[in-house]
This record gives structure tokens, sequence and C-alpha cells, in this order.
């Protein structure tokens, strides 16, 4: 299908993969407006945008409902493009009113919030077969999974993004304390056992609409911040047939559709490798993706036409590599083993920054800027 002038609106306009998203639209020749919340924006900022919106007063899930519904009212478009978690909850909890307007390029809700719900991914994961955590089971109570696992264990919130919510308990009395003081519905949280781990993989796969694979690629997670259990900072592409297999079965049980980033730990008391999660939305390392010659803004336009998806080979091209700087410098400053990583920091063989492009660089600098401005408050939000 040629999408050129197809009219493409695009949210999250502060997302770092968001600039990679749009930048695959305007390859095809798409027109792209971007829904913006500060002049500071990535998107804001960067020339490849068509049109910016600027909707300073989003605030709640109330106001971005009503700014993308008196948008898509106008008709001015043919798809929308959701990018961030939220957002791509929020639409496809709405997606029957807005598929009056127009196409929506994400996984439909009923498929959507399988990888939304952590719980509902391991539940998954855990009657295919897929190695997981020891975690409690939705038909099983505290007591009895707590009868089974050893000390440390770990919850996480069903619905959040990142490492928000994240607590570790080495004691049945630590955790026994801490749901009685923060009055903790475990119902809303996944339980499972704590995973001394010190390697991370992800698999980057493209679902068609009957579950055929359209491009596939592992990568490894070389550095993450904070240098704990935090996010990646630094991600190459490797050979790892087992986590392309498991996640591909995965994603096949929950019969996805689109693309979806899945994450595994690989457990250093045993050496297998086990389920961490799901990401449903496009997330900031797309650009690897891109980097191995996959368009996903492409393929996701081609779903939602109903059109039949390029297929990309698996990929080969290992050694490939994607930095987000701002927080692998974090690393640097405040990891023993800043000057014997691999690769090594300093070196920039085969690798990009995933905001950085030579010929749109404001991005870079405004991003940038933003993160200064809001390190502090992260690293709250984070304290475990």
């Amino acid at each position: 299908m040629d999408f050129n002038n197809v009219h493409v609106l695009v949210t999250d306009g502060g997302g770092r993969q968001t600039l990679t998203i749009i930048r695959g639209l305007k390859e095809i020749g798409c027109h792209v407006t971007v829904l913006c919340r500060s002049k500071m924006d990535l998107c804001y900022v960067s020339k490849y945008p068509d049109v910016k919106l600027l909707e300073k007063d989003i605030i709640g899930d109330d106001s971005f409902y009503k700014v993308l519904l008196r948008e898509l009212k106008t008709e001015k478009y043919d798809v929308l493009f959701p990018i961030a978690e939220n957002s791509t909850n929020l639409v496809t909890l709405h997606e029957e009113e807005y598929k009056k307007y127009v196409r929506i390029a994400c996984a439909p809700r009923d498929i959507y919030i399988r990888a939304f719900n952590k719980q509902i991914t391991f539940e998954t994961a855990m009657t295919a077969g897929i190695p997981c955590p020891i975690t409690r089971r939705d038909n099983e109570t505290i007591e009895d999974f707590l009868s089974r696992t050893p000390f440390p264990i770990i919850i996480k919130p069903r619905n959040s993004v990142g490492s928000i919510g994240f607590h570790k308990f080495d004691s049945r009395v630590e955790f026994e304390r801490f749901v009685v003081e923060q009055k903790t519905n475990l119902e809303d949280y996944v339980v499972q056992e704590f995973i001394h781990f010190t390697k991370r993989r992800s698999a980057f796969i493209v679902m068609d609409e009957k579950g055929n694979v359209k491009g596939a690629l592992a990568g490894e997670i070389k550095r993450w911040y904070p240098v704990d259990a935090g996010t990646c900072t630094c991600l190459q592409t490797v050979d790892d047939n087992v986590v392309l297999d498991y996640a591909i079965k995965l994603l096949q049980e929950m019969r996805w559709k689109g693309f979806a980033n899945v994450c595994f730990m690989t457990d250093d008391n045993d050496g297998i490798v086990k389920l961490l999660e799901i990401n449903g939305r496009i997330n900031a390392s797309i650009k690897l993706c891109f980097m191995c010659g996959y368009n996903i803004s492409k393929q996701m336009l081609e779903l939602a036409f109903g059109e039949p998806v390029t297929r990309y080979p698996i990929n080969d091209k290992f050694g490939v590599t994607t930095r987000h700087f701002q927080a692998d410098f974090m690393w640097f400053l405040k990891s023993p083993n800043r000057f014997n990583s691999d690769p090594s920091w300093f070196s920039w063989k085969n690798t990009k920054d995933i905001v950085f492009y030579r010929d749109d660089p404001l991005p870079f600098f405004a991003y940038s800027f933003k993160q200064m401005t809001r390190y502090k408050k992260a690293m709250k939000k984070r304290e475990r």
C-alpha cells in the first residue's frame, strides 16, 4: 500500500521512541501531526513532524481523552498512533469511539490488556510452559504462596511502567509489616520470588493478524540505571534463538498483533532464562529495530489498514548497539564496573544514541535539559 500523504496523529511528543516512529512514518511519505505538552518536547523541537499540537493542559486521563476526541472529530486524520504505555492503554480503552473517525495503530484492547496487566502475562506464560519466577497464581492464597517460596520476594503493581512501585523483602516479618503499614491490597500486585540476575535479554517481535512473525531480533541489555535494577542504558543485538522462541510462543498464546518487546532475565542460581515482562507499547529501544533495517512504523500502519504486513528476516546483524547517553552517563558515575564494561563505555562502534540524529540535533539537547531538571523527581519515584 502507498502511504504517501496518509495523515497520522501521533501521541506523546515528549517520548524518545516517538521521534523514531515519526521518522519511520516520514520515510513512507506520511503527513504527521504530533501531540505535545511542552515546547521542550523532543518532537516539538524536531524538524520532522508536519504539525505540532501544543496541549499544555493535558494533566489527567480525562483531559487526554477529550483532546484526542476533539482532534479526531475534525476528520483530518486517517490513523491514530498511540506511543507510550498510558496513552496506548487509554486509546484502547476508548477504541470503539475513536474508531468512528480513524484507524488505530496498536493491538486491540482485548489483546493489549494481557500485556499491560502483568498478572495476566505471567499466568499465560506459566500455562504455556515458559520459565518464570515462582509467581503467586490468581487462585492461590498469599499463605500458600509463601509456604512454597523462599525469601527474598518482590511485589510490583499489576499495571505500572518500569520499576515504579517495585518493592523487595528479605524476610516474612519485613513483608508483613509493609503490607500492614502501607495498607497494601496484594490483589493489585504481582507477588514473586526475587531472582538474582546479571544478564537481561529482550526480544523485539512483530506479529500479523494471523500470528505470523514478520520481524524478530534479540538484544542483550549491557548496562542499566539505576545500577541495581533500573532501565536499559545500553542495548546490543545478539544471536539468541532461545529468547526469540520463548517470546514468539508467548505472543502467539496471547494472540498478539503488532509490535511487542518481551524481556527475560537469566537466573544466576540455575542459569535458566526466565520471563521478566512484556512491553506492549512502543519503547525507546525501538530504534535498534530501525538500525537493523526494520520499519516498524510501516508495519503498524499495514496492520491498521488490514494490509499484508511487510516481512523482515530474523535479524542476523549482531553487535548493533543503542545507548541512552544521559542515563548511561549516570551509570558511568555510579557503577564500580565503569572501566571494564562490555562493550566499553568509551566505544561508539556500531552504536547510536536513541535520541541523537545528525540531521536533527535539537531533540537531543532539549531532552538533555529536561532530564537534568527531572532527575531528582524520577529517582524519588523509584525509591524502593
